[in-house]
């Protein structure tokens, strides 16, 4: 009976220390590691989010002026720093703002009266058609909603509308024209450099609206692109006999569009 109590405990002991070793071995065994492609985005946002902007822009005009047409188009940019403020618990619904640099222009040619500068003491009077290229610095604060749908497969579709309030920081013009030689009569091809223009307006305010989407990389940042159409709604140059055609003595007009790409990281 002693020999059988023995044994019983022994056995017992045995599988114990088995049950043991084996419950350790199974708490050490490297747990499966998640799916890597499954961003763990939950869609719970903070209230306010920041965004970084780079939006290269392509530009052009629409004369309403006279003899003004448009001559083709020029490459821009905007970029700067979104805020987002969060209207709802989710990532779904945004009021936005923020804060940025433009660069914009735009072709035109038209007949002017331009300086000819033949001499220092010397600088005749010539009607001729210019060909002029515009660029204009802005500080510029948008105010806008944005709306967000939710995730598809880690992707988001991202709509946004709104207005751009436009403050001019500087501006400039470049002209290329042609005249006839006083000397031999044969025409002579002009290009100025890049000189400081006081003819555009100090405010602009436009209209935009685009689609786009978001990956969400991890659960707290999203790299996304927009594609944005701006139209502004205010004349581009000054008005009231601040920026006349010297030859037809009337206000030049014209206004801006152009398409943005905006590409933006979102921290969330």
């Amino acid at each position: 009976m002693k020999k059988i109590l023995v044994f019983f405990a022994i056995s017992i002991l045995g599988i114990s220390l088995s049950l043991a070793q084996v419950n350790n071995s199974v708490s050490q065994r490297p747990k499966p590691k998640d799916n890597p492609k499954a961003i763990k985005d939950d869609g719970v946002g903070h209230k306010i989010n920041f965004a970084l902007v780079f939006a290269p822009t392509i530009d052009w005009m629409f004369p309403a002026s006279t003899g003004m047409e448009r001559n083709g188009t020029t490459i821009g940019m905007r970029y700067g720093v979104g805020i987002n403020v969060n209207l709802t618990k989710r990532k779904n619904f945004y009021a936005s703002s923020g804060i940025f640099i433009e660069q914009l222009g735009g072709k035109l040619k038209f007949i002017d009266n331009i300086l000819i500068p033949i001499s220092v003491e010397n600088l005749p009077l010539t009607t001729t058609e210019i060909q002029r290229t515009y660029q204009a610095n802005y500080l510029t604060i948008p105010l806008g909603v944005t709306l967000k749908t939710n995730s598809i497969h880690n992707f988001f579709i991202v709509g946004n509308v709104g207005l751009y309030n436009s403050f001019r920081l500087s501006s400039f013009n470049t002209d290329t024209y042609a005249f006839n030689n006083w000397q031999t009569g044969e025409p002579e091809y002009w290009s100025r450099q890049r000189v400081k223009s006081d003819e555009v307006a100090l405010l602009k305010e436009s209209v935009f609206g685009g689609l786009g989407f978001e990956y969400s990389v991890t659960r707290n940042m999203r790299a996304g692109l927009t594609l944005n159409y701006v139209h502004s709604l205010t004349n581009y140059f000054k008005g009231k006999g601040k920026a006349q055609n010297n030859f037809t003595h009337e206000d030049q007009k014209a206004k801006l569009g152009y398409l943005e790409i905006a590409l933006n990281i979102n921290f969330f």
